[in-house]
């Protein structure tokens, strides 16, 4: 299936959401997708529709403002972990996790930079760069980086 990247395969990927670019449920099975993670409000996602493929679903919404206004720091930093949690759980029961946002490209690279700090214990700087080396346009929006910089900064290292 088009426009899916794996940050780490088999286990969690990323792709824009269904509201910018149509999805096709069964070819995400297909691709060993047990698990989507929505960013953003979950515009285009229809959980009857999910369960119906044999697919879990939680939507952790992300602020959507670009620029960032005042607020979306701590916004953000108190969904990290629960979006977090959401695939831990899904990776203990042996699924992998889809997750997007509308562009699958900032709320889901920040995700994706807090998940590699936590699991990987890598530090920001890295944790970015190895989440643009998958996904090159991750966190482009105007003030996304900074934004993504601030939050990670106060994320803890390591499990």
């Amino acid at each position: 299936m088009h426009d899916v990247f794996w940050l780490v395969p088999g286990r969690l990927a990323g792709r824009a959401g269904p509201n910018r670019r149509p999805w096709d449920l069964a070819a995400l099975r297909g691709l060993g997708i047990g698990s989507v993670l929505s960013l953003n409000d979950g515009e285009g996602c229809d959980p009857a529709e999910f369960e119906a493929h044999g697919l879990d679903y939680r939507c952790v919404p992300l602020p959507p403002h670009e620029p960032p206004v005042p607020g979306d720091d701590d916004r953000c930093a108190a969904a990290l972990p629960e979006a977090h949690a959401f695939v831990l759980e899904r990776h203990a029961a042996g699924r992998a996790v889809l997750v997007h946002c509308s562009a699958g490209k900032d709320r889901t690279g920040l995700f994706m930079s807090y998940f590699l700090m936590r699991e990987r214990g890598l530090d920001v700087d890295a944790a970015i760069r190895q989440v643009r080396a998958v996904r090159p346009n991750a966190l482009s929006a105007m003030g996304w980086e900074a934004l993504a910089r601030r939050v990670l900064a106060r994320a803890p290292q390591g499990p």
